[in-house]
């Protein structure tokens, strides 16, 4: 009797040790591998923010979803211009005398790429608008103009919500240790990110 009372303590502190073990280490296990996937999400918003300004360049405006933005991208074009400013002297004939003038040229060196210029040929331009770790699940991606005192401003935002790119951890840790992710803001002229 007293045999099986020792076994039944020795498994007891066993499953309590367990049990003490996964409640210190599954929020560590969390905190890592949500590091490991806010940096590729991160990555990811970087990418969407370079695409809006190559767009916004071109079209002065920032596009407001996916299907915009990505075919301009893959076949959009800079133009590469060269600025020089000259003193030309001309004749002024109020004064009767030759003055300088100041002139700007502006001239255009050529085109290129504005996805080999921004992201390299490799870069499969599909994958921008997918969250990674999400299981194919596109970023959240809005646009729009806003007042901004006198000044009427373009901006965009996108988002990865934290429920798709955490998904397969632990809930109760995702909805309170984790955040969204987003870049730019629909509320203010900015183009940072919320982690930054």
């Amino acid at each position: 009797m007293e045999k099986g009372i020792r076994i039944g303590l020795w498994v007891l502190v066993v499953g309590l040790s367990y049990a003490l073990y996964t409640a210190i280490m599954n929020p560590i296990r969390f905190n890592k591998e949500r590091k490991n996937r806010s940096a590729d999400v991160i990555e990811r918003l970087k990418d969407v923010r370079k695409a809006q300004i190559a767009f916004r360049e071109v079209n002065r405006y920032y596009a407001s979803n996916f299907d915009e933005l990505i075919p301009l991208i893959d076949t959009g074009e800079f133009t590469i211009v060269q600025r020089r400013d000259e003193e030309l002297k001309y004749y002024n004939k109020i004064y009767r005398e030759y003055q300088l003038k100041d002139t700007t040229y502006i001239d255009t060196l050529g085109f290129a790429s504005i996805k080999d210029s921004i992201f390299g040929a490799d870069y499969n331009l599909e994958n921008l608008r997918l969250i990674p770790h999400a299981e194919g699940t596109e970023l959240e991606l809005r646009a729009g103009k806003i007042k901004s005192g006198k000044l009427t401003v373009q901006v965009f935002e996108a988002k990865a919500p934290k429920q798709e790119y955490l998904k397969g951890l632990d809930k109760d840790l995702v909805k309170n240790a984790a955040k969204d992710l987003v870049v730019g803001s629909m509320t203010s002229a900015k183009i940072n990110g919320n982690w930054e």
